[in-house]
């Protein structure tokens, strides 16, 4: 299977349901009420743009590679167009995910969170992201790629943490729901793409530590992470636009 083939397979099919699921009539309006459209295309573009330098050089270094036959050959920098559709399709089925169970769920009445407590939390995600960082120039050549990943993703998070921690507080049960099944089925068809031969993940910069079914653990922690983030986007993005209408 190419990689073209595993996007038409594992991404395309279920997106389309996920479309068909959210715009169904529910009993209510969303949760979040903002124009779709809108808020989709500026997460993708958001996801776009702040994920592509850090996959070429992920690229670049040999962490990920692609076998030649299993792309279009077609690279943009030196990653495979199709990573970028993996970018876009994967920010639309989460939004839309989230969308959807906007719909279905109710919040939580408004919460107050001391400022101390948002600040310390913020805190402590920088100084994890300052860890994964020093671990990059001191540490092992096994921890590069998950030291790459939280270096890349825990700042974001801590930003996104310090706008809107009463917001994510309130819609908890959004976000959970509206993340988990997304990572899990990422897994499952990152599993799949792995044992297929679509990717690779180089054993030398990676810590060897697999999740039941040969999942590499960085993997796993990458697609909790991305989705998070755009959960945390999705949520910031609905509750800021209310805020100002």
């Amino acid at each position: 299977m190419t990689y073209g083939q595993f996007l038409m397979v594992f991404l395309l099919p279920v997106l389309a349901l996920v479309a068909i699921w959210a715009w169904r009539k529910v009993p209510r309006p969303p949760l979040l009420p903002r124009p779709f459209g809108l808020t989709a295309s500026f997460l993708t573009a958001v996801a776009v743009l702040y994920t592509t330098p850090w996959d070429n050089y992920l690229v670049a270094a040999g962490i990920w590679t692609y076998p030649s036959d299993r792309t279009w050959g077609i690279r943009l920098g030196w990653v495979p167009l199709e990573e970028y559709l993996f970018f876009i399709l994967q920010t639309l089925l989460t939004t839309g995910w989230l969308w959807g169970w906007s719909a279905r769920l109710s919040s939580r009445s408004p919460v107050s969170i001391p400022a101390w407590l948002v600040w310390s939390i913020g805190g402590a995600l920088f100084m994890g992201a300052a860890a994964a960082w020093y671990s990059l120039f001191y540490g092992e050549a096994r921890y590069t790629y998950l030291g790459l990943i939280l270096g890349w993703a825990l700042p974001v998070i801590a930003g996104q943490w310090a706008l809107g921690a009463q917001a994510f507080l309130q819609h908890g049960k959004l976000l959970l729901v509206g993340i988990i099944p997304p990572t899990l089925y990422l897994w499952i068809a990152d599993t799949i793409a792995i044992r297929l031969d679509i990717w690779h993940i180089a054993k030398e910069t990676s810590t060897q530590l697999y999740l039941p079914g040969g999942l590499p653990i960085e993997e796993a922690i990458f697609f909790f992470i991305t989705n998070l983030l755009i959960g945390l986007g999705f949520i910031l993005v609905h509750t800021w636009g209310g805020e100002r209408e």
